[in-house]
């Protein structure tokens, strides 16, 4: 009896300590079931942020993309300005190289002049001890005296060199009224132009290399007379007409020294001739 006794004794008590076990296991289950909803619920946020950091990282890869692209242009700008900044020295010194040219000549105390084939030379203004410049302002009071081509025009150019524009142009339209139908005729008109140009006579001097083209169609001077209306336009304000003009030498005189400054000049405006 006593032996049953202690057997009931231990089953109630294995039968109570398994029903703990059973409730604190129950409990156990029911938090983690607690955790799992809770995880669930916050699934969307954790989605959300990774859609957001996903979207970070294209927004970043994509600014580091127009970073790249942006240098690249500011690369190219810099190279196409240090091009510019390059042609534009090199027309600034040929420029100056023919500034330069044309001063030393006109300082020079020994000018060579072009050659006269109108008629035989007969002597120049030292020669016939008449100073220079006299010939070209007496010309008309001496029209009854010896007078050749050759000294009047010669007398005309020795005074452009030396300066005396006024007193040149006037030589120059005397010769062209002695002597019109002289191999010379086109050049004293030329030189009559190149005198108002010295004098910042703009339209007049338009006007005179427009006559030379007009009046002497197949002249030697015929491109640079045109070269001269280009620049004078462009000088005046008036692009149209210069680069109009500067493209008429290259194309209708190539080969010749005013088309290679002309294409120098419209390069430096910005248009390329070939």
């Amino acid at each position: 009896m006593r032996k049953l006794l202690i057997v009931l004794l231990a089953v109630s008590t294995l039968a109570c300590t398994s029903g703990e076990d059973m409730a604190l296991l129950h409990r156990e289950i029911t938090d983690v079931q607690r955790e799992i909803q809770s995880l669930s619920a916050n699934a969307p946020e954790r989605q959300d942020l990774a859609s957001m950091e996903n979207r970070m990282k294209e927004l970043t890869e994509k600014n580091m993309r127009s970073n790249a692209d942006l240098a690249m242009q500011v690369q190219q700008l810099q190279e196409r300005m240090e091009g510019l900044h390059a042609s534009l020295e090199l027309t600034t010194r040929q420029l100056q190289q023919i500034s330069q040219e044309l001063a030393a000549g006109r300082n020079r105390q020994t000018v060579v002049l072009p050659p006269v084939t109108a008629v035989p030379s007969a002597g120049t203004a030292e020669q016939t001890g008449v100073p220079p410049g006299t010939l070209a302002a007496g010309a008309a009071a001496s029209r009854g005296s010896e007078i050749s081509p050759d000294q009047l025009y010669r007398s005309a150019y020795e005074d452009y060199m030396r300066g005396n524009y006024d007193l040149a142009a006037q030589g120059f339209q005397e010769y062209r009224r002695l002597f019109p139908d002289t191999e010379l005729s086109d050049n004293s008109l030329y030189w009559v132009g190149e005198c108002y140009a010295a004098q910042d006579l703009t339209t007049e001097a338009i006007q005179t290399f427009t006559q030379v083209l007009e009046n002497y169609p197949n002249s030697d001077k015929g491109a640079a007379s045109q070269l001269k209306k280009g620049l004078l336009y462009l000088g005046s304000g008036d692009q149209g007409q210069g680069v109009v003009n500067l493209q008429y030498v290259v194309y209708e005189h190539p080969g010749t020294k005013e088309a290679d400054l002309a294409r120098e000049k419209l390069r430096s405006l910005g248009l390329n001739i070939r």
